[in-house]
């Protein structure tokens, strides 16, 4: 496996050595003793296909039992596949696809959105982890698959179960649990080598096992990936090499888990998750600076780009049995500090070389002039452009000149779950009934850093670059950009009301809370040995609150806003389902997903007014959007042949309603907001196959067709009918 993206695979060598899952003792014949032969011989039994066990329902059941749509890999599954991740999980996985460009957002049979909150449910284990999209470029991290009992993949909306923000579908990572009777060791090693870059490797060890018999266990792991760089980071100036394969990354994982079985009927699971992942620089090329057909990728962006990741996630699961229920407890705390960057420089570049033209300041602004850098004296300037498709163009003293961009995300999650559920199988009824709450505190933090703004506009456009009667500075050479910039004594000192950091020229903060409290339920009804209805409903309370704050030259100085949104929610579901006989299931399924609403952050009037008024927002941009929902219809059978050979299909129409989609504000603005932009509609199918062809040999196949496309336009053709869903 290359450290590159799946369109850059080109002669991947690979050499990897796995060991796996368990320490078995092996029963051998003694060769001293004398076996006499037998008359006759049975023949050997034929190779059958493993059946995983799932919890999509919130109780254990066979995956060929569960009328729901599911993929669900266990830890031995993941290895022979070389999965590491959910990047890896898609391509055996149909109807799902992934934005690898910088949001991590999993898209499920086509519902996907590039704001608000997540359409897709992250679970690790009873824990959900998925985030709102608050700020630019937010991303969910992705848990890496090391000592897991299973991923599973529940395609559809799992609102009644799993909540708000399981609108297309949910994704589960269930660990491995530990034991009070049983020890057990897992490991796997792993290397490889990609042509014209690094080499990549990996490591991991768990074993867990009783510490007191029948009382107390334990299960330990830790992990660790180097993943191989292979693009240089290069002087744009002289196309020598700054930082040789710089998009090398490195992760490490840990867990640690007790049980803890005072009665048989009593178990006290405590449990803590860890890791860490450190991309040392952004893995994006440019064209113009490589030569992909001798294996030469470079990335001419001045500035490192690291993207640190980690998280933690204490959890305590109670689990008691009272013969006829269970009683089920699961309190966590989520904890991620993200670091995220887009290439700064890039930007800035692209608005510092058009600074100059009229309006780009201010309406009615008056171009610049030219500075000592142009041969010129007004425009167009010599030196005009900075950057273009051929690469960076400093003018003399400015090569190697930065403003690197800094995202800071962090999420805060607590989440309490009771759930009462009942033990019969064989029960004409078997239900499940729970509340739910959670509170998720979100940070977003933009930042554009440039320290030598002045001297560059000074250069550019002369001293005085930017005119006193607009407010935005003084005619001096120090004092460019006023109020609005202070960089290591040139500029005006921030007041604490409305801080700008040292050197910042952008500044965008924003900081929320989610909070929900739901109660859900769902029954399942045996009418006959083979027909049953199940029915379920998850009501919730939630509320949205957002506190912002924006400063800086780039962002029209200080900006100070706040506001609240709060609704409630009903996700029903209902479903038929028919077992044939013990190999055959076939079902129909009704259910509804949600999503909350949220606060937009009011835009500067002054400059994006005329761009609102052109998309259709006269009054300027809304205050709160709404929440969308989903309703899915699916009809799906599971068919089981001799164990030899599986096939799950499934057809499926989903209705999105208000769509939460953001809106790009274009001219002197180039901010945005949210809304809810009209209908759409998703229909496909998805189909996997399993055969058992002898021999130790197995075949897999996993079909997916998903169409997801506006139904209507929307104002000012935000949304078209007939275009494909953002994402």
């Amino acid at each position: 496996r290359s450290a590159c993206p799946s369109s850059l695979f080109f002669g991947t060598l690979m050499c990897a050595c796995m060991m796996g899952a368990g320490v078995a003792a092996a029963n051998e014949a003694n060769p001293s003793e004398t076996v006499a032969p037998a008359a006759t011989s049975a023949p050997a039994p034929a190779a059958a296909l493993e059946e995983i066990v799932v919890t999509a329902t919130r109780r254990e059941e066979s995956i060929s039992k569960v009328p729901i749509s599911i993929t669900a890999l266990n830890q031995e599954a993941l290895d022979q596949k070389g999965i590491r991740d959910f990047t890896d999980m898609v391509r055996f996985t149909p109807g799902v696809s992934i934005d690898q460009q910088g949001t991590n957002a999993i898209s499920i049979r086509g519902i996907s959105s590039s704001s608000g909150a997540g359409t897709t449910g992250i679970y690790i284990d009873d824990t959900p982890i998925q985030m709102r999209a608050l700020g630019f470029n937010p991303d969910d991290t992705l848990p890496k698959t090391f000592d897991l009992d299973r991923v599973e993949v529940l395609r559809g909306p799992q609102g009644t179960l799993f909540g708000a923000g399981s609108e297309g579908g949910t994704v589960r990572y269930i660990m491995t649990q530990p034991s009070v009777t049983t020890a057990s060791t897992y490991a796997r090693t792993e290397a490889s080598y990609t042509p014209d870059g690094q080499p990549s490797f990996e490591g991991g060890i768990a074993h867990g096992g009783p510490i007191v018999d029948g009382v107390l266990g334990f299960r330990a792991s830790f992990w660790y990936r180097y993943d191989g760089g292979w693009i240089d980071r290069i002087d744009a100036a002289t196309g020598q090499p700054v930082d040789k394969n710089a998009n090398h990354a490195n992760t490490d994982a840990a867990r640690l888990a007790l049980l803890y079985q005072p009665t048989d009927n009593v178990k006290i699971t405590p449990s803590m998750m860890y890791q860490y992942k450190r991309q040392h620089d952004i893995g994006t090329y440019w064209p113009t600076y490589s030569n992909p057909g001798n294996g030469q990728f470079n990335n001419a962006t001045p500035e490192r780009i690291p993207i640190p990741d980690e998280y933690y996630l204490p959890a305590l699961k109670i689990e008691v049995d009272f013969a006829k229920v269970t009683f089920f407890s699961n309190s966590s705390y989520y904890s991620r500090n993200e670091q995220d960057s887009y290439q700064g420089t890039v930007y800035d570049l692209m608005f510092y070389s058009a600074a100059g033209w009229p309006n780009a300041l201010y309406p009615g602004a008056p171009p610049l002039g030219c500075g000592s850098a142009s041969t010129t004296p007004t425009e167009p300037c010599s030196w005009y452009p900075l950057l273009n498709g051929t690469g960076i163009h400093m003018p003399p003293g400015f090569a190697g000149y930065a403003t690197p961009n800094t995202m800071t995300n962090q999420q805060r999650v607590w989440t309490q779950e009771f759930r009462l559920q009942s033990n019969n199988p064989d029960s004409r009824w078997t239900w499940t009934a729970g509340a739910f709450w959670s509170l998720a505190r979100e940070l977003s933090i933009e930042q554009l850093n440039d320290p030598k703004i002045n001297q560059l506009f000074n250069a550019l456009y002369g001293p005085g670059a930017i005119d006193p009667t607009t407010g935005l500075g003084v005619n001096t050479p120090d004092y460019l950009f006023g109020q609005y910039y202070y960089c290591n004594g040139q500029g005006t000192p921030q007041p604490a009301s409305a801080p700008v950091p040292n050197c910042d020229v952008y500044l965008n903060k924003n900081i929320s809370h989610d909070r929900q409290i739901a109660g859900f339920g769902e029954a399942t009804y045996k009418l006959t040995e083979r027909l049953s209805l199940t029915a379920g409903a998850r009501f919730a309370k939630m509320g949205f609150s957002l506190s912002h704050y924006a400063n800086g030259y780039e962002d029209y100085g200080p900006s100070f806003s706040g506001g609240s949104e709060s609704e409630n929610s009903f996700t029903p579901k209902a479903s038929v389902s028919f077992q044939a006989d013990d190999k055959n299931l076939y079902y129909a399924t009704y259910a509804k997903g949600f999503r909350p609403g949220g606060y937009n952050s009011p835009l500067p009037p002054g400059f994006c007014a005329p761009g609102l008024a052109a998309i259709g927002f006269p009054n300027g941009s809304p205050a709160t959007y709404n929440n969308d929902t989903t309703q899915s219809y699916e009809i799906g059978s599971k068919n089981n042949f001799a164990n030899r050979f599986k096939i799950a299909t499934s057809v499926y129409y989903i209705k999105w309603d208000n769509i939460q989609q953001n809106v790009y504000v274009a001219g002197n603005c180039g901010l945005q907001f949210t809304d809810n932009l009209g209908t759409a509609v998703a229909k496909g199918f998805d189909m996997q196959v399993e055969a058992e062809v002898g021999g130790g040999l197995s075949v897999e196949a996993s079909v997916g067709y998903t169409s997801a496309r506006f139904t209507k336009d929307s104002q000012a053709g935000l949304a078209i009918n007939g275009d494909a869903i953002s994402g």
